[in-house]
């Protein structure tokens, strides 16, 4: 038998699952199933609401998408809104 080497992987703890749906959402608005593949967050309606109650305007459109076979469920796409706060020491108005 040949041994196993074992690489050590980043943890993706909720911490983490939120950074990645911030930076996603500051991209471009994604809906639940692409916050899952692209984040790698199994449940991204949990984050939101984390990031909600962190104060970030996170706006849900729901949205009609088209499966393969014809057939359309209705999903929710996420939106963030507000002032990118990033460089907010540089805003004298802020």
């Amino acid at each position: 038998m040949s041994a196993e080497v074992l690489t050590a992987r980043p943890y993706n703890g909720i911490a983490s699952q939120r950074a990645a749906i911030l930076a996603t959402l500051r991209q471009s608005p994604a809906t639940g199933a692409q916050l899952i593949r692209q984040c790698h967050a199994p449940d991204p309606t949990a984050r939101i609401h984390e990031l909600r109650t962190e104060g970030h305007q996170i706006e849900t459109q729901w949205t009609d998408q088209r499966n393969p076979d014809g057939s359309v469920n209705r999903v929710a796409l996420y939106v963030l809104h507000g002032k990118d706060d990033r460089q907010r020491e540089l805003d004298l108005n802020a």
